[in-house]
């Protein structure tokens, strides 16, 4: 069974328990105060309340999320000496304006010109 199917049914069993626990209130009002009846029906009518809100919210949180889209972040190195430039994937430690050593194409200083995330598109 799907997570679609799931939440709808999750919430009309709790919408059902919530009910069932109103109609346990409003009878318990009409028994005699004295009667342990009323006490045994507002202690269940609470019980399928917490029942209710706890299927609810813990069932349906899951299904609710939206899954993450996983981005690529990619790092511009630019070179102070000449017009070279490279892409790469990004590395932890990687900031604007970072020096890296010398240039592949010039032996000039290179360094991290920019910094850019990319998003996937949906298929």
């Amino acid at each position: 069974m799907s997570k679609k199917m799931k939440q709808p049914t999750f919430a009309i069993i709790s919408i059902i328990l919530t009910v069932i626990a109103f109609g346990l209130f409003i009878i318990a009002n009409f028994l005699d105060p004295s009667s342990a009846y009323g006490t045994y029906l507002l202690v269940g009518g609470l019980g399928l309340l917490v029942m209710s809100f706890a299927l609810y919210f813990f069932t349906g949180k899951s299904s609710r999320a939206h899954p993450e889209t996983q981005e690529n972040v990619i790092t511009v190195i630019g070179c102070k000496g000449c017009d070279f430039k490279e892409e790469r994937a990004f590395l932890p430690g990687d900031f604007i304006f970072k020096e890296l050593g010398p240039c592949k194409k010039c032996q000039g200083v290179s360094y991290i010109k920019a910094i850019y995330s990319v998003t996937p598109k949906k298929e």
